[in-house]
């Protein structure tokens, strides 16, 4: 399923909503099989050999959690991510987007220096939260608890990394020190930018200013 506007990331949960035809017909073959599809982000511009925007290569393959069918034939369902998975080739004239995919692997093991970039990461997670829109408490709690690097990098990239181009490279980085390293400076940048859109937001003396 390509999405101008979303990213699924494993252990993540993504919420869903099915109402195109082809995307019905999937979720029902999905239900009574083995409950799976993947996610991928649609490019912004099409190839120059494609008649149509495509989704990047690598994506994330996850398990409906659960589905709820509407009166009106459309579906509410929870995703939950796998595994990020990179799409090989696409099949011709099939109901839905059908792709050949190949299962991805982290290529960095954990170690002192991963868990001292998470620890860094858990860190500016908070600070980005108190920066920016408020974020569930009960949340930044259970990351904060997370003992795995790899679980942590990937949670906080889908909860608090909202630039979705920064997000589609977290995805597709498979050495797990480059990507908390990327994630790091994302989480950075983010908390700077919204301090100072803090700093520029208009004071209640301001009203009014510039208006003639």
């Amino acid at each position: 399923m390509a999405l101008p506007n979303a990213i699924l990331f494993p252990q993540a949960v993504l919420p869903v909503h099915i109402f195109e035809p082809h995307y019905r017909r999937m979720l029902k073959d999905a239900l009574e099989t083995h409950r799976m599809f993947c996610i991928a982000l649609m490019r912004q511009k099409p190839a120059a050999s494609q008649s149509g925007p495509r989704p990047y290569d690598i994506g994330c393959a996850g398990i409906i959690s659960a589905s709820f069918q509407l009166p009106d034939g459309t579906s509410n369902l929870l995703l939950q991510g796998l595994r990020r998975v990179r799409f090989r080739e696409f099949l011709p004239d099939t109901p839905y987007p059908i792709a050949v995919i190949e299962p991805l692997e982290t290529t960095h093991e954990p170690d002192a220096e991963t868990d001292e970039l998470a620890a860094r990461v858990g860190k500016l997670a908070h600070l980005r939260a108190a920066a920016g829109k408020a974020v569930p408490k009960r949340l930044l709690q259970a990351l904060a608890a997370l003992g795995d690097a790899e679980t942590m990098a990937d949670l906080v990239s889908f909860t608090l990394v909202t630039d979705l181009r920064q997000k589609q490279q977290l995805l597709e980085m498979l050495d797990l020190r480059l990507r908390l390293q990327k994630l790091l400076r994302c989480l950075e940048r983010q908390i700077k930018q919204l301090k100072i859109q803090k700093q520029l937001k208009p004071t209640k003396t301001d009203k009014g200013f510039g208006v003639n």
